[in-house]
Order: structure tokens, then C-alpha cells, then sequence
């Protein structure tokens, strides 16, 4: 559902760029099994087709490789099958590849033989004419010895070359890292204990890292390193936005040692978008003690920037060195720790308290087309009642194409919803959520775990896939239609599949992005009850009526012993409601499925999915509505901590969530249909559910008469 953010294509650049590095592979899990792939012995053990040659010279290392030509309407080809090999067992396919235009890129792939058929086949800008290294990994299946390997310029209009050399096959996972210059994943923040470094590398001894250098900014040796900022015809400056929220009224002191030239005036200041701002002068000539006191006042402060500076046309240079920012522990993140840290107790929330921050997040980011995002303002904690009890519930509002009120997020006033999410994550487990849906077509409801991955090069699971992105996702989502997989269902039903209704709901496992890890399970499903009514939720949101919502996850069990990911407890995801099992996923029982094992957070939201979809925005329909809400009355997550639950962090987890002083308080006791106000509406309220309120009720309403007080 989610789509990670950061520009995918700009770091394969960088990618690219990083493999003119490759100097040598040290190859850890045995033999070569592929004979001839450095083409030494020309197209012996290949079957070519198309324009294909063998040049004697000029490939990776100056040696032979094979070039292939496609054209208009011809695709060139060589292709072998590897014999011998084990049934259901990893191996690890590799290859030099490289073109001259990354719009016909080679394409390494393998077509028979293994569970799962696979290619690699994209170059980023800037890497044309370059050797650059793919690796992916596959598995045989069951009674099938042999893998069918192909390498491809598939038919262009475009003059273009596509070679190949050094075609590998390994037995297992190759768990080393080319040599190379490799990018690094981006940092991560974690929420500090008191007396933690809330400066990343304020010593610079990591070089640049933390730290984006301005005009005229070094780093230099002045007995250890320093950053040095040469004024000049523009100010020269070195920054860092720190990824924390502060809390209001309290402080800090940020301290550095520090010189300038003489004549020079520097200064290190503290600033951030929201108005906090903090500076010291910096005038003498020799390293001497700074310091700088940060004081919030009565607002969080998010992403404060700390900035050293040496403002322009100036006599000279000024440096630094040993910047410290120590915290006091009540700093904020919407992570708690960089490695996600196995959650073992479950989870039992009502929002009788208001949302609390150090649960929940809330999101404030835009994915999936043509919308606004989801947006804090349209959360709140209002009364409701649930089968005739009195109940707090998390109220999430979505704004169709009719809205026209005064909420606007990520640039959109119409089509905007609200999401929360764990602070935590939780891998297999049950997963319960108590809710009336969003009646209104073209606003989403979901459930969903969700966690992602674009690995780096640095890293070795970016060379295990074709595709770097890596997903965990489950949904409960409402309403859709019935194509595809639920076409069974409708005629069972007597319903039109085509139709996108609240009858209906989508039931998925996204394990992978393609090429990833196993693919996708597309539910479609009609909702009904015990005794096979049709369940329509549109209706019952009208009715005031609750369902649970239920997801229970096994990852299962991976023999550490098996060649092949072999499982000893095979995985599942079941989708229950109100406790009727109406979908189930069983994993494979070998190598790659789609259930997911990493662990992520769980979710809850109303959007847009407005991607188009026939004569619809969206998938979910055309949102021709004002305002509607989703109702949450509570939600339980109970983990199974099954053996194959993984726990690694994500690649940008505190990206677009919102501080804390934003999350909505509970309302007042009285103050019955949530409006702000204790008065005439919320008595009547109260007289007609009599009996399940009393004249304690009553009394404390009138106490509290006129505007509420929370």
C-alpha cells in the first residue's frame, strides 16, 4: 500500500557510479558451476539466436565477452541449461553486464527450473558503457535438477550494444559485498536516553558523515580533525538537522571548541522551522570553549537544524571541532531504537486515554496517486457507543471531492484521510481491530502491518534480489470489487464482481516488490456472517454497528539445516471477521513465499486510492462526499513470536510523522456527540440512552454545562 519515498533512480546512479570501483569478488560458497561463462571458448555450452558475437578482448578485465545486438523486431540471445543441480536449493546466478543505453538494458534472467522465474534488467543514468555486477538468487524446485539460463538484448528500435561476461552460478547465498565505494544507508535517529549524544559525528572523525558541507567548507587536520569554513565572495556554512522533536519549555547547552582569524566573526546557532532560534559570536583567535543555551517555549520543536557559519566577505577562516549536544531524555522519535527490538506483550488499546505518543504515531505522508495524504488534523478521540455501551473511540475523518472546508495536507484540500501507526514493531501475531467502516465510496479503510526495505549496495541483501526494495504488508481494506480472485465468491453470492461495494473486502500479502520475495496474494472476498448473510458495512456504520477485523500471522519455521529454506512450521495469514475465517494464505513449503517474517508496524487508516481504475478515481471508487469517518473502538495485537520473526530496520522509518503536541486529547466525559460543547444536544443524548446512563451522569453533565473542558 505504502510507497517508500526518496528518488530510487538517482541512487542507482550513485550505484553506478560506486562499481567503477569493483576491483575483485571474493567468492565465499564454493565453485563456479557455469563452464565457458567468461566466453573464453566463444558460444560453446550456449545456443545463441539473433546478432550475437564473441570479442576476443575488452571485457571485464580485457577479456572475452559476448556482445549482443538487438534490433527492431529481433531480440538477441544466448542461452544454456545448467545440469546437476540440487532440487529445492538455493543458488546464486551473477554476471557482468553493459550497455550503451539504459533504456535497453541486459537482461540476466532465469526462465526454467526454478520456483520462482526471475530477471534482472534495469541501469540507472549515467551507467551506460560501464561493467557493472548483478546477482539475484533463485531456487530449484522439487525433482528438478537443472536451471535454464538466458542472457538477453531484448528487441529495441534504439542502436544499442548489450554485452555480457563472467556468467557465474553459485550453490547457496553469496553474503559478501563487491568491492566498491558503496553508498550508505541513510542514518537513523533513535529517541535518546538522557546523556546520549544527540549530535551524529561531532567530532568529524567520520569525515562528512552527519554533516552537509556548504561553499568553501573542509574538513581539516588542526592537531585532530576540524571543520574549517573559509569566508569568501558567499558565506561558507556546515549543517545538521537533527531527526528529533523537543518538548516544550526546557534546555539544552550545545558546546564546541572553536577559533577564527583574526577579524573574523563566526558563530554556531540553532534554528528551525517552527521560530526556535539560538546563536553565540564567535571571535577568538584561539581554540577556546563555545557555548550555546537551546530553550523551547511552550510548542514542540521537530528537525532542528544546528548551523556553523563563516558569513561571506571576510578576512579569513574559522574552525571547529568536538561538538557535543548532550540530551536529557525527553527528546522525541518515532523511533525508538535503530534495529526494531522484538516486541514480546501484547498490546490492549482502547483510546480511553487519547492516542498516546509513546504508542502511536501519526502519519502525515501522501502515497498512492492523485490525493492529499492523510493529515493529523483529521484525527480525534470522540464518545460513541458500541452494541448500546458507552465507548471512546479513535475517530478517523477523510475529505472527499466535495469538501470544502479549511484542512489542507501535502498541497490538497479534497481527498485527505488520517492514519496511525505503532511506534513498535510486531511481527507474527493476532492482530484485532474493532471498527465501523468509512461508508462513503472512494475513501479506504485498511488495516495493515507494513515494513520496507531499499537496500543499499553496502549491504548485503541489496545483492540477493533483482529489485533492491524489499516489502511486509497484510491489509484488511474496504470496500472494492470482486476481479480477479473473488469472481468465485460473487457468483456464489449471486453479486456483480465488477461492482465495488461494502459487501466486499481486499485481503492481501505483499511480500515483495517484483522480483523480491514471493510476490503478492489478492484476496477478494465477500464479508457475511455465521449463517452466510451478506454483511454490508455501509449499513452498519449507519446502524452503529462494530465488527473485529482480525489478522493472524505465523511466519513459520526455517530449517537452518536446509539447502533450500526448507520449512519445519509452514507460515499462514488467516483474515477473520467478527471471528469467521474468510481467507487464508498457507506459505511454500520450501524456498520463497509471500507470507511476510520481518517485523513492522501495524497500522490504521482511511485514504484514497486514486490511481484509476476504469471509470472510477480509484480502486476503492469516486469520492463524490463531503466528509465520513472511520469509528476505532479498540485494538489488540497479540504476538506469537515465532521462530522466523526477522527484526532490521527500515530504511527511512521517521519519515512524515507528526510531533506530539499534535495528537488529540479525549473528550470531555459530557460532552456526548464530541462537538466541543456540554449543552442541550448532548442532555437529549443522554435521556434517550437512559438506563445505560444514570442520575451520576446527569449530574456531573449539568457540572460541566457550557464549553467543554478536557
Amino acid at each position: 500500500m505504502l510507497e517508500s519515498s526518496g528518488n530510487l533512480d538517482l541512487k542507482l546512479h550513485v550505484v553506478g557510479m560506486a562499481i567503477l570501483a569493483l576491483t575483485s569478488v571474493s567468492w565465499a560458497n564454493g565453485d563456479n558451476l557455469i563452464d565457458n561463462g567468461d566466453f573464453s571458448a566463444g558460444t560453446a555450452e550456449w545456443t545463441p539466436s539473433g546478432n550475437v558475437t564473441i570479442l576476443n578482448s575488452g571485457g571485464w578485465q580485457n577479456s572475452p565477452y559476448a556482445r549482443l545486438v538487438p534490433a527492431s523486431g529481433a531480440t538477441a540471445e544466448l542461452q544454456r541449461t545448467v545440469v546437476g543441480l540440487e532440487p529445492k536449493t538455493r543458488y546464486t546466478i551473477a554476471a557482468r553486464v553493459r550497455t550503451s543505453d539504459r533504456l535497453a538494458p541486459p537482461i540476466l534472467s532465469i526462465r526454467s527450473g526454478a520456483q520462482i522465474e526471475k530477471a534482472h534488467g534495469w541501469v540507472a543514468i549515467g551507467d551506460e558503457n560501464q561493467w557493472l555486477e548483478r546477482r539475484f538468487e533463485v531456487f530449484t524446485n522439487p525433482d528438478v535438477t537443472s536451471l535454464e539460463i538466458a542472457l538477453v538484448g531484448w528487441q529495441t528500435e534504439l542502436p544499442v550494444t548489450v554485452d555480457f561476461d563472467e556468467v557465474r552460478l553459485y550453490a547457496g547465498r553469496l553474503e559478501d559485498v563487491p568491492n566498491g565505494d558503496w553508498p550508505l544507508p541513510p542514518s537513523i535517529t533513535a529517541a535518546p536516553e538522557t546523556g546520549d549524544e544527540i549530535i551524529l559525528n561531532g567530532n568529524f572523525e567520520d569525515g562528512e558523515t552527519g554533516w552537509s558541507l556548504g561553499i568553501n567548507a573542509e574538513i581539516v587536520d588542526d592537531n585532530g580533525p576540524a571543520m574549517c569554513l573559509t569566508s569568501g565572495e558567499h558565506t561558507s556554512r556546515c549543517t545538521q538537522t537533527v531527526s528529533l522533536g523537543l518538548p516544550p519549555f526546557s534546555e539544552w547547552t550545545v558546546t564546541c571548541q572553536a577559533r577564527v582569524d583574526p577579524g573574523v566573526v563566526a558563530s554556531m546557532y540553532l534554528e528551525s522551522a517552527s521560530g526556535l532560534s539560538a546563536t553565540v559570536a564567535i571571535d577568538n583567535t584561539e581554540w577556546q570553549p563555545v557555548t550555546l543555551t537551546v530553550q523551547t517555549g511552550n510548542e514542540w520543536v521537530s528537525g532542528p537544524t544546528l548551523k556553523l557559519e563563516n558569513w561571506k566577505n571576510q578576512p579569513g577562516s574559522a574552525w571547529y571541532r568536538n561538538i557535543t549536544w548532550t540530551a536529557n531524555g525527553e527528546e522525541w522519535s518515532p523511533t525508538t531504537a535503530i534495529e526494531p527490538v522484538p516486541q514480546i506483550d501484547p498490546i490492549y488499546e482502547t483510546f480511553d486515554e487519547g492516542l498516546d505518543s509513546n504508542r502511536w504515531l501519526v502519519s502525515k505522508k501522501a502515497w498512492g496517486g492523485d490525493n492529499g495524504g492523510v493529515t493529523s488534523e483529521n484525527i480525534s478521540i470522540v464518545n460513541d457507543f458500541d452494541n448500546g455501551k458507552p465507548i471512546r473511540a479513535l475517530r478517523l475523518e477523510a475529505h472527499g471531492d466535495l469538501y470544502d472546508g479549511d484542512v489542507v495536507a501535502n498541497g490538497r484540500r479534497t481527498r485527505v484521510g488520517a492514519a496511525i501507526a505503532t511506534r513498535e514493531y510486531f511481527a507474527s501475531g493476532r492482530y484485532t481491530v474493532r471498527a465501523r467502516i468509512a461508508p462513503e465510496l472512494g475513501a479506504v479503510t485498511a488495516f495493515w502491518p507494513f515494513h520496507y526495505i531499499d537496500y543499499y549496495p553496502s549491504e548485503p541483501g541489496y545483492w540477493h534480489e533483482p529489485n533492491p526494495r524489499r516489502n511486509t504488508e497484510i491489509d484488511w481494506e474496504f470496500p472494492t470489487d470482486l476481479m480477479g480472485t473473488g469472481q468465485d465468491q460473487a457468483d456464489a453470492f449471486g453479486l456483480d464482481p465488477s461492482e465495488i461495494a461494502f459487501t466486499n473486502a481486499r485481503t492481501n500479502s505483499w511480500g515483495g516488490q517484483f522480483g523480491g520475495e514471493g510476490g503478492e496474494h489478492k484476496g477478494r472476498i465477500v464479508l457475511h456472517d455465521a449463517e452466510g448473510n451478506i454483511v454490508d458495512l455501509a449499513e452498519d456504520w449507519a446502524a452503529g454497528i462494530y465488527h473485529d477485523f482480525t489478522i493472524e500471522w505465523r511466519s513459520g519455521e526455517i530449517d537452518p539445516d536446509s539447502a533450500g529454506d526448507e520449512r519445519l512450521t509452514t507460515g499462514c495469514v488467516r483474515w477473520y471477521f467478527d471471528d469467521i475465517l474468510v481467507d487464508e494464505l498457507l506459505d511454500v513449503e520450501f524456498g520463497q513465499g509471500n507470507v511476510p517474517f520481518r517485523g513492522a508496524r501495524f497500522w490504521l487508516g482511511v485514504w484514497f486510492a486514486a490511481a484509476g481504475y476504469g471509470d472510477e478515481v480509484g480502486w476503492g471508487g469516486s469520492p463524490d462526499f463531503n466528509t465520513t469517518a472511520t469509528y476505532i473502538s479498540d485494538v489488540i495485537i497479540e504476538p506469537f513470536n515465532d521462530p522466523r520473526d526477522t527484526w532490521v530496520r527500515e530504511t527511512v522509518p521517521n519519515l512524515a510523522w507528526d510531533s506530539p503536541d499534535t495528537y488529540p486529547g479525549t473528550p470531555c466525559p459530557s460532552d456526548l456527540n464530541s462537538d466541543g460543547w456540554v449543552n442541550t444536544q448532548d442532555l437529549l443524548l443522554l435521556l434517550d440512552q437512559w438506563g445505560v446512563y444514570g442520575l451520576e451522569d446527569l449530574l456531573e453533565m449539568l457540572s460541566m454545562w457550557g464549553i467543554c473542558k478536557r
